[in-house]
């Protein structure tokens, strides 16, 4: 008697062990479908900016920027080849990238700053090219 009680409870425990085993798995598949349908979502997303009333919006940061640029190219004596490589970033300038990786932005001082990390590299003067 005391085998098929024995016995009779590691089957109890079993099924039990079971049932957990179960739901731990329908868990699992319940997080990896919310993982997928969220992925799908962020892939759905655009490119989009939300700014506070204090920061300057999409197009007074490309006046900004564009100001930038056009004032380097008016008041440093440029290579050739460094206005043409300032002129083609302006043409292919993504304002809602710009802003997402170096913004938002509340002042020009600000705008500047980051138009002077992004060009740095492409400004070259005649006297340095000697």
């Amino acid at each position: 008697m005391e085998i098929s009680s024995v016995t009779g409870a590691y089957t109890s425990s079993a099924k039990a062990a079971e049932e957990v085993e179960e739901q731990d798995s329908k868990k699992v598949e319940e997080e990896k479908a919310k993982e997928k349908t969220s992925q799908a979502n962020k892939k759905d997303e655009k490119d989009s900016v939300e700014l506070s009333s204090s920061d300057y919006d999409e197009s007074d940061v490309e006046t900004k920027a564009n100001n930038y640029v056009q004032n380097i190219i008016a008041t440093m004596n440029l290579t050739e080849e460094s206005k043409a490589m300032l002129q083609q970033y302006m043409n292919t300038f993504d304002v809602a990238k710009f802003i997402k990786s170096y913004g938002p932005f509340s002042s020009t001082a600000e705008i500047s700053a980051a138009m002077y990390a992004v060009t740095s590299g492409m400004i070259k003067t005649q006297q340095d090219d000697q």
